[in-house]
């Protein structure tokens, strides 16, 4: 996970958080499951 101006970044999928908890859950779960969660993604930041 990489800090970007106080956002975080799933290094699995590349999606980026404001919160940690939501950074490191998508990270785990992507690795386990070489996909993303959509509970998981309505958290992250839209580009």
């Amino acid at each position: 996970m990489k800090h970007a101006k106080s956002l975080l970044k799933c290094e699995e999928c590349g999606l980026l958080y404001r919160e940690r908890k939501w950074a490191e859950r998508c990270e785990a779960y992507c690795r386990k499951h070489k996909s993303c969660s959509l509970e998981i993604i309505g958290h992250a930041l839209s580009r």
